[in-house]
């Protein structure tokens, strides 16, 4: 269209015979290139277009300079560092800084050229869009490397769960961003986004509804691994819902419990954070209890020495625990025996080591009781019969 504008004043009469413009030419042709350069486009003139266009064409180059020589520059300045934080934090802002770069040539574009008054209004909140959207991008990819600084203290509070508890965080915080972008942009242009918020709002209504028990998991887990820290990987728990088992591992939605037979049973946060749970690995000691029944026969000075025996030695050993409760008693008249009911507690709460104590123990009571001269109880049963006592006929032989 240009070039039809350009010729639309000249004729043959304008060449030489050799084919060279003349001076009127040259004339014509300025007078046709100004008609163009005047003309309007959408109401902007053809010469304020070319000036945009050049403007932005520098500021390509110099987007494209700063890709390659001050980012590489600075890449190669964070390669000498020991951390890899700063490595991410630039592979985060090149990008947004080299669009900032057209930004910027787009703001001195809408600041230098004359538009009319439409076309500014539209550039205008272009560009305002443009650094909007360029505030939030930025925000997103700084999330990922920044999060580094939140690590100690989240590993301080949520303790097996922070790496999970942060994938949460960081997904929240995106959708935040990205949400709150869509919002700064759309009112640039004067459009009002919450009606159209609440109407998704609606509509997720049947999945909130079908995801409540996933909510409901993660709010057990926040309770029991959070706030009320029950327990942690490698205690010895108890709850209706899974018997006695070691906690292998916990997430969020579910913890996954070996119990003592091997088998793996997971269950969800929901029900167990709702449930009594014994926590058996918190023990500040593990117990004795056991009963020792003698027989009826034995008298009480044999009695007397069996349990001062008996206590001598459970004092004497350095394994027991006496800051605690310690007794050795005769408690109760069993149907074929008299109890001695034994009940203290062991420093340590290894179970294995227990057992071992335990074992000592009940073998040295054993000997305590033979030396003495008695034995442990069984159960017996004693029959008394009331009345006549029958002879046993005599046998006669028959009659001859």
């Amino acid at each position: 269209m240009t070039i039809n504008i350009l010729l639309q004043g000249l004729d043959e009469n304008d060449f030489t015979g050799n084919g060279s413009l003349t001076a009127q030419t040259m004339k014509n042709l300025t007078e046709q290139f100004e008609i163009v350069w005047d003309s309007t486009f959408f109401d902007v003139s053809v010469g304020e277009l070319a000036i945009a266009a050049i403007v932005m064409l520098f500021f390509l180059l110099v987007r494209r300079f700063f890709a390659r020589v001050i980012i590489s520059r600075l890449r190669r300045m964070v390669e000498k560092t020991k951390t890899k934080l700063d490595d991410q934090i630039l592979d985060a802002l090149q990008q947004p800084l080299m669009f900032l770069i057209l930004i910027i040539g787009l703001s001195f574009v809408v600041q230098w050229i004359p538009f009319n008054e439409n076309s500014e209004n539209i550039l205008v909140k272009i560009l305002k869009s443009m650094i909007a959207f360029t505030i939030f991008w930025t925000g997103f990819r700084l999330i990922d490397p920044i999060s580094i600084f939140f690590d100690k203290f989240l590993a301080k509070i949520a303790g097996p769960v922070a790496n999970e508890v942060k994938g949460y965080l960081l997904k929240i915080l995106k959708i935040f961003l990205i949400g709150s972008g869509i919002v700064a942009v759309l009112a640039q242009w004067g459009i009002d986004p919450w009606p159209y918020f609440a109407g998704i709002g609606v509509l997720s209504l049947p999945f909130a509804f079908a995801a409540k028990d996933s909510v409901s998991n993660i709010f057990g887990g926040i309770k029991l691994i959070l706030v009320d820290q029950v327990f942690k990987v490698g205690d010895w728990i108890e709850a209706p819902s899974i018997g006695h088992g070691t906690v292998e591992k916990v997430t969020l939605s579910t913890v996954r419990i070996r119990k003592f037979s091997k088998s793996i049973m997971t269950v969800p946060n929901g029900i167990i954070a709702n449930e009594p749970i014994t926590n058996w690995s918190r023990m500040s000691n593990r117990r004795i209890k056991m009963d020792l029944g003698l027989s009826f026969a034995t008298t009480s000075d044999q009695f007397q020495a069996i349990l001062s025996r008996i206590r001598t030695y459970i004092a004497d050993d350095d394994r027991v625990d006496h800051e605690v409760t310690e007794m050795t008693h005769i408690t109760e008249f069993q149907e074929s025996s008299i109890a001695i009911n034994l009940y203290y507690f062991t420093k340590t709460t290894d179970w294995v080591k227990w057992r071992d104590i335990m074992e000592e123990h009940m073998l040295a009571f054993l000997a305590i009781i033979e030396q003495e001269g008695w034995s442990l109880a069984f159960p017996t049963r004693t029959i008394h019969i009331e009345g006549e006592v029958f002879s046993a006929p005599t046998p006669t032989t028959g009659a001859d």
